[in-house]
């Protein structure tokens, strides 16, 4: 079994693994960055990256809703989010489908049942903000959910785009499985053979990449086996087959 090693303790060790004289600070800079590559591995997304954020629609007619952007908790369009009434125990505490911006406008044709209940979601860029930032905004539809009388709370379960930096610390962690510790290491170390030409680092990122990718497989075949889904996997096909015959 591996062992979690807090940022002090990876800080040590790329240390004695690159012995130049490097400061924490410098080092941490480098574990952080290789995180993020381990983290640009999944187009689907991570558990660790998952968040939730209430968002607030405020009363009256439709208007867009600003989507998380602070770094460490911004919303990453390229991958999963949900969207579902709040709190729990509400009437409208339904999971809102989201929808691609062009089938978002073909909601408008149909009719809300009641005010404050949405048939789909969709965001937009904001172009208001800073090019760095690419900010986000969310539309609900249709018209006929509008205007909303009070202030209505939505629950809003995304994938972050990364986390913030972390600092050299004793309580803090990677959120990363701790499988993942050593090649976060290796990773910073061939980055730092590459900036200090270093002899090998290409074989070095090479290795601990393809360690990255074999676990990250491990992870997932375990996680979809003891979640029970690949029995609905093969039901689903199952069905999809008796629906072609």
């Amino acid at each position: 079994m591996s062992l979690t090693l807090n940022t002090t303790q990876m800080v040590a060790r790329l240390q004695r693994k690159f012995p130049i004289g490097l400061g924490a600070t410098d080092c941490m800079d480098f574990l952080n960055e290789a995180f993020r590559k381990i983290d640009q591995f999944s187009k689907a997304g991570f558990i660790w990256q998952v968040t939730t954020a209430v968002l607030s629609l405020p009363a009256g007619v439709s208007a867009a809703v600003s989507l998380p952007s602070t770094t460490g908790i911004a919303f990453d369009p390229g991958k999963s989010a949900w969207l579902r009434g709040f709190p729990t125990s509400s009437a409208l505490a339904t999971t809102i489908p989201f929808k691609s911006y062009q089938e978002f406008y073909n909601q408008q044709h149909f009719s809300a049942g009641q005010i404050g209940l949405f048939s789909c979601w969709t965001y937009v860029p904001d172009w208001t903000a800073a090019p760095v930032t690419y900010a986000y905004k969310m539309l609900l539809a249709p018209e006929e959910a509008y205007p909303l009388p009070a202030p209505l709370q939505m629950q809003f379960t995304y994938h972050k785009v990364t986390n913030a930096p972390l600092t050299v610390g004793a309580n803090i962690y990677f959120p990363t499985p701790d499988q993942f510790d050593s090649l976060i290491i290796d990773l910073a170390e061939a980055e730092l053979g590459r900036i200090y030409k270093r002899s090998g680092w290409d074989a070095d990122r090479a290795a601990a990449l393809q360690g990255v990718a074999e676990i990250i497989d491990n992870y997932r075949t375990d996680k979809f086996d003891l979640a029970g889904l690949s029995d609905l996997v093969i039901q689903a096909q199952e069905r999809q087959a008796d629906k072609a015959k």
